[in-house]
């Protein structure tokens, strides 16, 4: 370890420790480093930061901002836009050093400046991870310690460093609001939050797993703002995240020489709508094509979607929504609204009996039961829902073509189950791998999330446990996997279901493939999808 003291364009100095661990990149021109950042009240060596940077691969450098710790200046509380020019100051420094900053780590009020860096800095970092950041400015969580308890924070502050100390009005805060959906897509985010956190709640975390297509979230049970008696869990968490990458298949091949000639994003902002992406973009499993993009988008419901979301769907040349959702359902949460020149189109599958608490307990025992019971659950919606997926199929062949730009919105509540099977059907017709298909299905446990508290009334409602509510708003790989093999072992295959079930001819099932698939030789597969 190495004591470090940075000059800043300020005049302060920021002081920080150094952690080389120069093993990882023998053959690198530049050594990777990553810059570990603080929260309120906090500093270099406080919670998980130094397990965090013996556990880390990686080169890491953890300072303490101005006016903090060791660093010289005037320390003020949401001060972003100081802390944003520290860490511009020190990435300078290293970089000049001959280090590439590789990513940024921060915690609560350190996140904040990271995301601001990441969506700032002239060459996008390959990694953000944002430890219970926050996401609203305007949360009223954000406003306890203002102003009302401003003295007592400058006496936490003065006990904790003995230094100057200012509070800034939260009218400052206002123009710092995160930019984060300008995050580059080549920045790869992961987010931790405890789901005991009552600093910065929750459903933070799940906004920035809306607003980042490159976003992984784990919510960590039992865990509170400063992840207290669970930092090694935390610690873990963040180094298998890194270890995955370094994995992945895609870096590999970027070592190899290969480049990427197209990259679109998945995952799409649209505001008030959860858990919205793109089912195009995955490539076969014999590598003769990939699926198209922007035909067919998948999601949970509209209700709450803003005039931005539908600016948002507009450019997106949206026309129709199929709305899996029953009476029952849409009583509770509303219907969407209008919007010009999309058709909303009613596509319940169960009727308003189907969701009596005793009739829900009943089809979600499966859930219950884990990833390998969802089959069971999955199997009543294949019977239910197959003139409501015929439906689907046969408009997309009468309205939609090669040429036409056109596209359509699949959705229930959470966009998962009834919208995860139909996108399972669609994406296996066209000859997508099960493994990937099983694995696009996984990705709503980063777009879907509900508070702990709906979970709540949720579990009481059936008479179940917490967990158990847990395990039905989940999307695990494996429920997905055995689904599959349940479709083949009891149709013959997915196109065995969708031409006996459903009644669809094999020369529309071809249709289907030939409207979705963009066929592509070998040499030429240079496309790869975030």
């Amino acid at each position: 370890m190495t004591y470090t003291l940075i000059q800043t364009t300020s005049g302060d100095k920021i002081a920080g420790i150094l952690e080389k661990k120069p093993e990882i990149d023998p053959s690198r021109p530049r050594p990777r480093l990553i810059l570990i950042a603080h929260g309120i009240l906090g500093h270099k060596d406080l919670l998980f930061q130094p397990l965090l940077a013996q556990k880390l691969p990686y080169s890491t450098f953890r300072f303490d901002y101005r006016g903090v710790g060791d660093s010289g200046g005037e320390a003020r509380y949401a001060n972003f836009t100081e802390d944003t020019e520290d860490l511009f100051d020190i990435a300078s420094y290293f970089e000049n050093e001959g280090y590439e900053i590789w990513a940024v780590i921060g915690h609560s009020r350190g996140s904040t400046s990271c995301f601001k860096y990441a969506t700032s800095c002239d060459r996008p970092l390959a990694h953000v991870v944002n430890v219970s950041g926050r996401y609203d400015m305007d949360d009223s969580t954000a406003l306890a310690n203002l102003p009302e308890n401003k003295k007592k924070l400058q006496d936490q502050w003065n006990n904790a460093h003995g230094k100057s100390f200012s509070v800034l009005s939260i009218l400052s805060l206002t123009p710092f609001l995160l930019p984060v959906s300008h995050m580059p897509k080549v920045t790869s985010v992961l987010t931790c939050h405890g789901l005991s956190d009552t600093v910065v709640p929750a459903s933070h975390a799940a906004d920035f797993a809306n607003a980042i297509p490159t976003h992984t979230l784990k919510l960590v049970p039992g865990a509170s703002h400063d992840f207290v008696g669970q930092h090694e869990e935390l610690v873990a968490i963040i180094v298998d995240y890194f270890e995955q990458h370094e994995k992945d298949a895609y870096v590999k091949t970027m070592v190899m020489g290969q480049h990427v000639s197209v990259c679109i994003p998945r995952w799409i902002d649209v505001k008030g709508v959860k858990n919205f992406r793109d089912i195009g973009g995955w490539p076969l499993k014999d590598g003769s094509g990939y699926i198209r993009e922007r035909v067919v988008f998948r999601c949970g419901h509209l209700v709450n979607i803003t005039e931005e979301g539908i600016h948002t769907l507009k450019g997106l040349n949206v026309t129709a929504a199929f709305d899996f959702r029953s009476d029952p359902e849409i009583e509770r949460q509303g219907m969407a609204p209008d919007i010009p020149g999309l058709t909303r189109y009613p596509s319940a599958m169960f009727s308003k009996g189907d969701y009596s608490p005793s009739a829900l307990a009943s089809r979600w025992k499966g859930y219950f039961e884990g990833p390998l019971g969802f089959p069971k659950v999955y199997n009543i919606i294949l019977e239910k829902a197959k003139q409501q997926y015929r439906n689907i199929f046969t408009h997309m062949l009468r309205y939609h073509s090669n040429e036409s730009t056109m596209s359509l919105i699949v959705h229930c509540t959470a966009g998962k189950d009834r919208t995860g099977i139909f996108v399972m059907l669609l994406l296996g017709l066209c000859g997508v791998d099960e493994e990937i298909i099983s694995q696009e299905y996984s990705l709503s446990n980063l777009g879907y999330w509900e508070p702990e508290e709906e979970l709540e009334k949720k579990s009481a409602l059936l008479g179940t446990t917490i967990e158990n509510m847990r395990m039905v708003m989940s999307a695990p790989y494996l429920a997905m996997k055995a689904t599959i093999q349940q479709v083949k072992e009891r149709y013959g295959s997915i196109e065995g279901y969708v031409v006996n079930e459903c009644g669809l001819t094999l020369e529309q099932v071809q249709g289907i493939r030939d409207l979705m698939v963009i066929p592509i030789r070998f040499e030429e597969r240079q496309l790869y999808r975030l």
